[in-house]
């Protein structure tokens, strides 16, 4: 897992009141977490599918985004509509699983991968 702080980046300086949200959030290929350097404890999210996240924007809080959709070119570089449907018309519903392990660093190991 690739450690990220809020509101940093090493290779570029962002107008962070124009872009807090998007500035911060990350390719989350399989686990995103929040971790207390006072306490030792964590709280991880397991993904099933690759998704963008964040952690930590507001004190406590994960965001992952599970599915885009827009009416229209949202003019980021796509070029195109984000509405995905079925043969019925209907937008395409995505089904996730997500796993959380909450443990505390200093009574043991982690089940994932030590970071």
């Amino acid at each position: 897992m690739v450690q990220r702080r809020i509101d940093f980046n090493p290779r570029f300086q962002w107008p962070k009141e124009k872009m807090r949200v998007a500035g911060n959030f990350y390719p989350v290929t399989s686990a995103i977490a929040m971790r207390d350097a006072n306490t030792g404890r964590q709280v991880t999210i397991f993904n099933d599918r690759a998704q963008g996240g964040t952690a930590g924007l507001q004190k406590g809080l994960f965001e992952l985004m599970q599915h885009r959709r827009f009416v229209q070119d949202d003019r980021k570089g796509v070029g195109e509509i984000l509405n995905e449907t079925d043969a019925r018309g209907v937008g395409i519903k995505v089904t996730a699983r997500y796993y959380m392990q909450i443990f505390d660093q200093k009574a043991g190991q982690s089940i994932q991968r030590p970071t």
